[in-house]
């Protein structure tokens, strides 16, 4: 069974960016980040070989992937 993926759904906010204008937050945010994403790559990697259908799997990373971006534009945009 293959899910399917909407391409016109929003974009699901996963993890909360903060709140304070506090840098070291911003930090913390950015390497949150950048561990789920490695941990979701590892494990959809994982998935594909065992034969699994990881489609939904890489629509939740490439939101996370969106969510990092708009992270690190951030940052720039301040600095």
């Amino acid at each position: 069974m293959r899910s399917t993926i909407d391409p016109r759904r929003q974009l699901t906010v996963m993890i909360r960016p903060p709140s304070g204008p506090g840098e070291s937050s911003k930090v913390e945010y950015l390497a949150s980040l950048e561990r789920r994403l490695a941990d979701g790559y590892a494990r959809i990697e994982d998935a594909r070989i065992r034969g699994q259908d990881v489609t939904a799997w890489e629509a939740f990373w490439i939101d996370l992937l969106h969510q990092y971006e708009m992270a690190v534009d951030g940052l720039q945009e301040a600095a």
